[in-house]
C-alpha cells in the first residue's frame, strides 16, 4: 500500500512539475521579424517599424512576438503573419521563450 501511494505522489509531483512550465496567457507587445528583434541595434524606427517587419518576414525571417525586452517565438505564424510590425495583444499558450498563439488583436494606441 505504500508503495502504491508513493508511486501516487511521484506521478502528481511531476505532472504539476511540466504543468508550471506551460500556461495560458495574455501578453502585449509588438509583431516582429526575428533578425530585427534579435539585433542589439535596431534596423527600423517604430514609424518604419509595420513596412520593414512585413518585408523582413516576406523575404524568410520569422515572425516573433517582442514584449519589452523579451522575444518570443511563435510556433503558429499564420496567425500573426498579418500583425507585423504591430502592436497586439496576444493570446495562447506560452511555453519557457514561445508561444502558441490562439488570438490576436491589433492595438490601436
Amino acid at each position: 500500500m505504500k508503495k502504491y501511494l508513493l508511486f501516487i505522489a511521484i506521478v502528481f509531483s511531476l505532472g504539476n512539475a511540466f504543468a508550471a512550465k506551460t500556461n495560458p496567457g495574455q501578453l502585449k507587445g509588438y509583431i516582429d521579424d526575428s533578425m530585427c528583434a534579435s539585433s542589439t541595434t535596431p534596423y527600423c524606427t517604430p514609424a518604419t517599424r509595420v513596412n520593414c517587419a512585413q518585408k523582413c518576414i516576406k523575404s524568410g525571417s520569422k515572425a516573433v512576438l517582442v514584449v519589452g525586452k523579451k522575444v518570443y517565438k511563435i510556433s503558429n505564424q499564420n496567425f500573426v503573419v498579418k500583425f507585423a510590425g504591430k502592436n497586439v495583444t496576444v493570446e495562447g499558450k506560452i511555453t519557457n521563450d514561445s508561444i502558441e498563439v490562439t488570438k490576436v488583436t491589433e492595438d490601436k494606441a
